[in-house]
Formats: C-alpha cells, structure tokens, sequence
C-alpha cells in the first residue's frame, strides 16, 4: 500500500524542465547572451552547478524580488574569442514540499560561427 502511494505521489508530479532544448549559435567576437529556464520546481541554489569549456563565458542568475538570486532563470553571457564550440553543463536539484525535490542535467553546445 505504502508503495503504490509513493509512486502515485511522484507520477503526480510536475517533471523538472530545462529550456530551451538548443542555444542560439554565437559568432567570434561578438557579444553574446541567452537565457535559460528551468520549470517544475524552485532550484536550490546550494545544489546549484555549472560548467563551461570556454572561461570567457558566465551563467548568472537573475534577481528575484528582496535581492536573492533566482536559478529558475539564467543568463548566458560572453564573448567568444575562439572559433570552437562552447560546452555547457548544468545540474541541480529542486526544493521539495508535498513531494520531493527533483535532480535535472542539461548540456548544451553553442555552435561558433565566423560571422553573421
């Protein structure tokens, strides 16, 4: 009994998503952003990770109301210097409540192009 409600509880759930499934593709030199959002539950910041081949790159949280940064929407952001793609990782975990948190990965390629 104790198991069917369990797995009833969790397929009632709101899956975690990660948007967009691609990022626009980036040219050498030029300023670059874009945004991403996650969807299905609020991320726990300390569980919060991400990871980019290219130095020159950040991802930044935006700002909630009260000044707390908000991973439920990031921003990418830099300028590509080299002609290579630019990798980026990003995992987490949600807050739970009534069910629990959710873990979520997402990885992205930004393609490098020499102009528009």
């Amino acid at each position: 009994m104790l198991l069917t409600t369990t797995l009833l509880m969790l397929g009632c759930s709101d899956p975690v998503k990660v948007s967009p499934d691609k990022l626009p593709d980036a040219y050498l030199n030029q300023p670059y952003q874009a945004n991403i959002e996650i969807t299905g539950g609020t991320v726990v910041d300390l569980n919060f990770h991400s990871e980019l081949s290219n130095n020159s790159f950040k991802i930044l949280p935006s700002m909630a109301e009260g000044g707390y940064k908000d991973y439920n929407l990031l921003t990418v952001t830099g300028t590509p210097t080299r002609l290579e793609p630019i990798y980026i990782y990003i995992a987490g975990d949600t807050y739970g409540t009534n069910f629990p948190g959710k873990r979520f990965k997402k990885e992205y390629a930004i393609k490098l192009k020499a102009n528009k």
